[in-house]
């Protein structure tokens, strides 16, 4: 078999298995509604909570930045990347999240990624929730650590685990999402945060999906919870509330100095870009005072969910602006995603697997949704499942 037949004999597999996938362009900034295929669509796709990704404060702050500085880093940080705006991103992350330091990847994924393989090794312990992210999973693999998996926000089983090997072991990391992006449940933290001290473990907390949508400034759920002090590693991105790019990494100064040294996803990688770098600073100082955006996204994942409760839709509970309704097949999951896309202007994602086992489709609630597009969103649906008769 050559290479051409191998790639050709592959896609066809996935084909076949109803895994295959497309990727779909639109033409105007990610906010509340976008234009695909020349039609005004509603997005519920996107992780944009606070719709900030379009705002034109950082618009004007990427403006200028580039003016000042142009536009690529240049090289990794350690080499030729680091620029004074870097610097002043990862101060500005601290003093925001209330630890030493941070330090800046140019994604959460790496972030995830270069941290969990560089911290653990073969006489390390992980004990990580079922539905992690795929970040968190191919860190964890690559750290040769041993792995418990414990079920999905199950604290008794992740006690049963620790209890049953935590002095087998020089480290013990626990590590969790805070909010699941494809169920939109939030891990019992406080719960966790009591078995780390029980144990002297680590903890390891992923606040992508919770990063300026929770606590008194947004700076995260583990805020929110009164819990930050407990928590040895507070992870985040700047790609979805922030409405930039990248992720970071917030804890004592020992760990992030550790990392700059250790963490080959951070040291191989070029530095994020000015543009980027700029937009997440403006990011941060508009989060820090959106009281108004976060208050309006409640709004709308209480209202939003309260309509959707109003039919039997198979949904999966939820306390956060991501709610997902599941079918039974991978046809049906992808013949309604695009019967939203096409006959009703809508853009809700199909999931499937192996993102997930079971398939849904994903809706993700902005603070600048209207609550008439939500309605619409829910009469969509129920005429396509026949339940507005």
């Amino acid at each position: 078999m050559n290479f051409y037949e191998f790639l050709t004999e592959n896609i066809e597999q996935i084909k076949h298995s109803k895994l295959y996938r497309r990727l779909r362009s639109f033409s105007s900034h990610s906010g509340p509604y976008v234009k695909y295929n020349g039609k005004k669509v509603i997005q519920v796709s996107s992780n944009n909570y606070l719709g900030l990704a379009g705002d034109v404060r950082l618009q004007k702050a990427v403006s200028e930045a580039v003016k000042k500085y142009g536009v690529g880093s240049t090289g990794s940080r350690l080499i030729s990347g680091t620029h004074e705006l870097h610097t002043f991103l990862e101060e500005q992350i601290a003093e925001f999240k209330g630890t030493e330091r941070a330090i800046v990847f140019s994604s959460g994924y790496n972030a995830n990624l270069g941290t969990l393989s560089a911290l653990l090794g073969e006489d390390d312990a992980v004990y990580s929730d079922e539905l992690n992210h795929a970040s968190i999973i191919d860190g964890i693999r690559l750290s040769k650590a041993q792995k418990f998996i414990y079920k999905h926000c199950d604290v008794d089983d992740l006690k049963r685990l620790l209890s049953e090997n935590h002095y087998k072991h020089r480290l013990n990391v626990i590590v969790t999402d805070s909010v699941f992006s494809m169920d939109g449940d939030r891990a019992p933290l406080k719960e966790i945060a009591k078995l780390k001290e029980t144990f002297g473990a680590v903890l390891f907390v992923d606040e992508a999906h919770s990063f300026g949508v929770y606590g008194p400034r947004g700076e995260g759920l583990v805020h929110e919870l009164g819990i930050a002090d407990k928590v040895d590693i507070q992870m985040g991105t700047l790609s979805k509330a922030a409405g930039s790019k990248g992720g970071y990494i917030a804890g004592s100064s020992e760990l992030i100095e550790y990392l700059t040294n250790k963490s080959r996803s951070f040291i191989y990688s070029t530095a994020p870009a000015i543009p980027s770098i700029a937009a997440s600073i403006e990011a941060i100082e508009i989060i820090k005072k959106a009281h108004n955006l976060r208050k309006s996204l409640y709004k709308n994942i209480n209202y939003f969910k309260k309509r959707l409760e109003e039919y039997d839709f198979n949904m999966i509970p939820s306390e956060s602006a991501i709610f997902c309704l599941k079918f039974d097949n991978i046809d049906e999951t992808c013949r309604i995603s695009e019967q939203l896309l096409d006959k009703y202007n809508i853009m809700a994602s199909a999931i499937r697997p192996p993102t997930v086992i079971i398939p849904r489709i994903r809706f993700c609630t902005m603070a600048l949704h209207e609550k008439t597009d939500l309605d619409y969103i829910v009469y969509s649906l129920a005429e396509i499942l026949g339940k507005n008769n």
